[in-house]
């Protein structure tokens, strides 16, 4: 078949598609339905082509979700401890009720906006693993110019600026193996919903069930920036467009150590920053003469290299995050840490490990300068 010059190609950009949905249900208890049944029937009814994969969000402490086969590795907090952010390694056995864990979890937070951010971290994670498992080579978001510019406004305002340039790109290949597309990012939260209805999609669409949709303006970061954004938007319309246009100007720093990466949300994080943290805080993280000790008797490193980990060794929980989870982390209640997602802990575990090798051994390592 020959087309004319003027006519156009229709080029099928994507071959094939994958629907992934994040079941928050278990989140909220029995209240409220599944959405995960009714989009099923959706997708089925309107989209046959496509295939649909659901998981709860409780899944995340079982695999394929986490890494370790034997036990679940979880954080527990250090009594008797003059810095907050001490922790050991523990290996419990797999939650018999996943979901009453994930209530205890964000039970336990005391603000909305560190709930809000958690929330983000976990189903991050899991899209990306069930990307890499399918063999998806892009993850695309719904993410509207709207919703980006609240991103913008707030993740700084969260100290999320050194990797912001990263958590709001089209693509996103540089800090995952799994490139991050948002095809409607150019388009207005407003645009999206007429053209919803003059379509007919928003007969297709479910309740919105997350933190913020029945709090106030004021619970969290996000609620009020949003708030902030639309009356903007409002009055003055050129308000969205502005923020996206300084959005896309943003570059990541050119000393990003991309294969540092937080143990929360997974984005890199400048070196220094326990240093820098030091200049700008009052807490001091002493090290006891017992506890000097025991990391002496661990320096061989053949315990902390079991599968099980070592169980006595403190670790600092802010040598593997960034600075915005850290200040999320001082609204974390102790019994918090001990309902992290198991792959958490086993990033913390493994990276105090590798910091403790790498200073038993550095005097022996020669400089390249």
């Amino acid at each position: 078949m020959h087309t004319l010059p003027n006519e156009k190609k229709k080029i099928q950009v994507v071959p094939e598609a994958i629907v992934c949905h994040l079941d928050e249900s278990p989140l909220w208890g029995e209240t409220n339905p599944s959405s995960a049944d009714l989009l099923r029937q959706t997708i089925q009814t309107h989209y046959p082509d496509f295939e649909f994969i659901s998981h709860a969000l409780d899944d995340v402490f079982c695999p394929p979700f986490r890494t370790d086969s034997k036990a679940l590795r979880s954080l527990a907090g250090v009594e008797n401890a003059d810095y907050e952010h001490w922790v050991q390694c523990a290996s419990t056995e797999t939650p018999s009720d996943r979901k009453r864990s994930l209530q205890a979890l964000f039970g336990s937070i005391q603000k909305t906006t560190a709930k809000e951010d958690l929330l983000w971290h976990i189903k991050m994670d899991m899209l990306l693993t069930v990307a890499r498992r399918e063999g998806c080579t892009y993850i695309f978001f719904g993410d509207s110019a709207t919703r980006q510019a609240i991103k913008m406004i707030s993740w700084t305002a969260k100290g999320r600026g050194y990797s912001l340039p990263l958590d709001i790109s089209v693509d996103n290949e540089l800090t995952f193996d799994v490139g991050i597309m948002r095809p409607m990012k150019d388009m207005l939260s407003k645009e999206i919903g007429l053209y919803n209805y003059f379509s007919g999609i928003h007969r297709l669409l479910l309740p919105p069930y997350h933190l913020g949709a029945v709090m106030p303006a004021k619970s969290s970061i996000d609620r009020l920036t949003e708030g902030f954004i639309n009356r903007l938007e409002r009055d003055f319309p050129s308000t969205v467009s502005t923020v996206c246009r300084t959005t896309l100007k943003l570059t990541p720093s050119k000393d990003m150590d991309y294969q540092r990466s937080c143990a929360l949300c997974l984005m890199p994080y400048p070196a220094g920053i326990a240093d820098w943290r030091k200049h700008i805080t009052v807490t001091e993280v002493p090290q006891s003469k017992k506890a000097e000790k025991r990391n002496e008797s661990c320096g061989s490193g053949s315990c902390c290299s079991s599968p099980e980990g070592c169980h006595d060794q403190k670790m600092d929980v802010n040598q593997s995050i960034c600075y915005s989870c850290q200040v999320d982390l001082k609204d974390y209640r102790p019994e918090t840490l001990q309902y992290l997602p198991p792959r958490v802990a086993e990033r913390v575990v493994d990276q105090n490990r590798e910091r403790r090798l790498l200073n038993e051994i550095k005097d022996f390592l020669i400089d390249d300068e």
